[in-house]
């Protein structure tokens, strides 16, 4: 059986100065916390409501992408040590880091960046190869469709999922099912409520 998914996230401070905060606030969401946190930066942090590890590590000189040498170190540190169910979030606007994710993501590691903390959904990836047997079957129909032609609005996928519980053997409802999706992070539902799909 598989361990359970874990998240780390890495967190450039200099460039998204809110980011703690944020991962703090969603702190269930994350396994550990790296801070890197710029040499003539003064910030304030409380731990107090802290309940997983974080580790500030606190940049000494002053150099260009100083900062970002040292996250790239412990990136390629974690990559050895971390187990394969731990994904990595960056912290930071740089699309500079994109190539690297890239990288990090062909040696078989979930790796994304959150640029964006207002519109950001921490949120595990979801692993489709272990599923309860009673979401399995869903997934595969859903899976089926290419993904832009997926019912788009909720009432839609309720009505599809009328079908879909119909053609597969399952004690479901359509209302369930999707309770189940998104109780596992395999959709989210947005304004007007928009569908969002995560595998």
């Amino acid at each position: 059986m598989k361990n359970s998914t874990e998240t780390w996230c890495f967190i450039d401070l200099e460039n998204l100065p809110k980011a703690l905060e944020y991962a703090i606030s969603n702190q269930n969401d994350f396994s550990r916390i790296f801070v890197f946190i710029g040499s003539q930066q003064k910030v304030k942090i409380d731990l107090s409501d802290t309940a997983i590890p974080l580790t500030l590590i606190k940049i000494e000189g002053t150099s260009k992408n100083n900062l970002d040498f040292h996250l790239i170190y412990y990136l390629g540190k974690c990559q050895v040590t971390a187990a394969e169910q731990v994904e990595f979030v960056i912290f930071s606007k740089d699309t500079g880091w994109d190539h690297l994710i890239k990288f990090i993501q062909r040696e078989g590691r979930v790796c994304r960046r959150i640029a964006d903390l207002k519109t950001a959904v921490p949120k595990k990836v979801p692993n489709t190869n272990s599923l309860p047997a009673d979401i399995q079957p869903v997934i595969n129909k859903l899976n089926n469709i290419q993904k832009d032609k997926r019912p788009k609005r909720l009432d839609k996928l309720t009505n599809h999922l009328v079908s879909v519980a119909n053609s597969v053997k399952t004690a479901m409802t359509a209302q369930q099912m999707v309770a189940r999706l998104k109780q596992k992070g395999f959709i989210t539902v947005g304004k007007s409520n928009r569908i969002e799909y995560h595998f």
